[in-house]
């Protein structure tokens, strides 16, 4: 249970506050506890910057520390508050503890437990990248998201032909090219409705291809400034990973440093094995699919291309498959080039083929 707010008449001057928000788009519920007891408790309508700014400035002459939820609220909070000078940190939502009992869920119960467990050192803080890196990231996160646009609409023309029982005058390889698309623009489908319905599609094909033409050259002029080039070059030195699958990696990474072993990386990349345990007996699960999914997806699609180039890569996959299958085994192969990243990041050093296992 929550303390009850205590009244003014306590002295916490010069004391830490801990303050926990539940951020909503219409509504902040803001708790701020003392040494255990709650000294504030409101929900903020109608929520801003500045208006936060004067629910906190009663605690002039305080250490504030505050939290608040990775989540759509972005980190426009956090970043004015560090410019500030006021501590803050953005926790991960699946790191935060969960406490027995009570399955009630409300705004006010989520703050005032951010209050608690930030006071008691209990959170976890993601690494907030800068809003320059951020603006990268989105920037790659976008074309992979145009990409994979792109390949739902392919499948939805295929789909349509086949419904609609027409025989392809193209092989497979000459599909999505200038004579395709032409063909498929001057198809009768018998019905107008359906005409309009492949013409739609198609007209969206191109568009996106004409979007993600575009993308790919701002993603590759973005490659070649001094914050990336040296490292792009290092991670193009890794059969199957050229310049957008490196810069794809390195947005989402960006510091290096802060992962202190490969297996820390590996945990934010979501390449750690679940564990259960039980008695004297533990086995091994699947992935843990908690971290970093975008990332994730490029280290695999790149190990299944790096298994046919690097002779090492390729025993390690081929006993692993014969134990687990080759979906496990593609998965331990992009965990060890994850702790190979970091090394060559780390020591500035190219890929090998004869690397040792990254430390």
């Amino acid at each position: 249970m929550a303390s009850k707010v205590k009244k003014n008449k306590v002295n916490f001057k010069g004391k830490m506050v801990s303050i926990g928000i539940d951020m909503h788009k219409i509504s902040w519920r803001i708790t701020a506890l003392v040494e255990g007891d709650t000294v504030l408790a409101i929900t903020l309508a109608s929520p801003n910057y500045e208006a936060f700014k004067k629910v906190i400035s009663r605690f002039k002459g305080n250490h504030l520390r505050i939290v608040y939820e990775a989540g759509p609220g972005g980190f426009d909070l956090y970043d004015r508050l560090t410019e500030d000078g006021i501590e803050c940190i953005v926790t991960p939502p699946s790191l935060i503890p969960t406490e027995s009992g009570s399955k009630v869920k409300t705004d006010k119960k989520d703050s005032y437990k951010l209050a608690r467990f930030l006071e008691s050192g209990m959170l976890k803080a993601v690494w907030v990248l800068s809003p320059e890196e951020r603006a990268h990231r989105q920037l790659l996160r976008t074309r992979r998201q145009i990409v994979n646009h792109r390949s739902d609409v392919m499948r939805q023309i295929k789909s349509l032909l086949l419904f609609n029982s027409i025989d392809v005058p193209f092989k497979g390889t000459q599909h999505w090219r200038g004579p395709f698309m032409n063909w498929l623009l001057k198809l009768d489908l018998g019905y107008e409705p359906l005409n309009r319905s492949l013409k739609a599609l198609v007209d969206l094909f191109n568009y996106l291809s004409a979007e993600k033409k575009k993308i790919t050259k701002d993603v590759l002029e973005l490659a070649k400034e001094e914050k990336y080039a040296k490292r792009v070059e290092l991670l193009e030195s890794i059969p199957g990973i050229g310049t957008l699958s490196a810069m794809e990696i390195l947005v989402e990474l960006q510091d290096i440093t802060r992962f202190k072993t490969a297996d820390e990386l590996a945990a934010y990349l979501g390449l750690t094995p679940s564990q259960y345990s039980s008695g004297e007996h533990i086995r091994m699960g699947h992935i843990t699919h908690a971290g970093n999914k975008r990332a994730r997806t490029t280290l695999v699609e790149s190990s299944w291309i790096l298994i046919g180039k690097d002779p090492e890569m390729k025993r390690k996959y081929q006993r692993i498959k014969e134990r687990r299958g080759g979906k496990r085994a593609v998965i331990a192969v992009a965990r060890n080039l994850s702790g190979r990243i970091r090394r060559m990041l780390l020591d500035h050093v190219p890929y090998e083929l004869n690397f040792q296992k990254a430390a």
